[in-house]
């Protein structure tokens, strides 16, 4: 992190972000500029608030609660287009599912966990959400956006009708366990994989067990295809943001829920 004198940074910025610049920090002598530096390429953050936002839009925590900060970086990296339908299969708390009905309310966001206390909690947050909404006078009916209780390893949704998959993966410390995830993890890439529209489907999924997801998407290459990886911190544990991209190969039909 570096600070520097707000005068001297504006002289290489555009006229448009000294105007934004200025406006947040007009009473400051200095701003804090983070330099995220990464091959050739050069990312420049600037503080433009004095409260941190990786707990915007939740208000009841579970014990592995994702930073919606984090949670907006994911859904930006699949690139959701307006209509999508985007699915977050362990939801949790709903911080993605959330942070994406607020962003992308052009699509429509469906949310699930198997745990019904984490389901309880994700409904609480949307509660609260459009109860904030209503008292800052914003006009609205609401977000685009279901939470449901069900399993992962048995969705009900029809076979190749979700367009992106964005989810937090159990890392097996607080939740699960990393032998119960040698199981899990192949169960859920081949279920992500039949309710994923072949060709066109993509998913981005969080992991700090880099070593069983890695055995389980050989296993199912058939189905995914990486694409990018993004290394992340997550309270201090060294995980990876996958960007997956569906193939073009069939997954059996399941029997009907509708």
């Amino acid at each position: 992190m570096l600070r520097c004198d707000l005068q001297d940074l504006t002289l290489l910025l555009p006229s448009t972000y000294k105007a934004e610049l200025f406006k947040h920090h007009h009473n400051v002598l200095s701003v804090q500029v983070l330099l995220n530096i990464h091959n050739n390429e050069v990312v420049v953050g600037i503080a433009l608030t004095e409260e941190s936002l990786h707990r915007r839009n939740i208000t009841h925590f579970g014990p592995t609660t994702l930073r919606s900060t984090l949670a907006y970086g994911m859904l930006r990296l699949c690139d959701p287009q307006p209509t999508d339908i985007i699915v977050d299969p362990m939801c949790g708390t709903g911080a993605i599912p959330i942070e994406g009905a607020m962003e992308w309310p052009g699509c429509f966001h469906i949310a699930g966990d198997n745990n019904p206390q984490a389901v309880k909690r994700a409904a609480s947050n949307i509660c609260s959400l459009l109860k904030k909404n209503e008292n800052k006078g914003s006009a609205s009916l609401g977000v685009p956006l279901d939470i449901v209780q069900w399993d992962i390893c048995n969705l009900p949704l029809r076979t190749g009708s979700v367009d992106v998959i964005v989810t937090d993966m159990p890392f097996g410390k607080r939740i699960g366990s990393k032998k119960k995830n040698w199981d899990l993890y192949p169960a859920c890439l081949m279920e992500m994989g039949r309710i994923c529209t072949p060709g066109t489907g993509r998913a981005v999924l969080l992991t700090q067990d880099k070593k069983c997801f890695a055995k389980a998407l050989s296993r199912l290459g058939h189905i995914w295809r990486k694409n990018h990886t993004v290394w992340v911190n997550v309270g201090g544990l060294h995980a990876a943001v996958y960007l997956l991209k569906r193939t073009w190969e069939r997954v059996e039909e399941k029997r009907s829920f509708w």
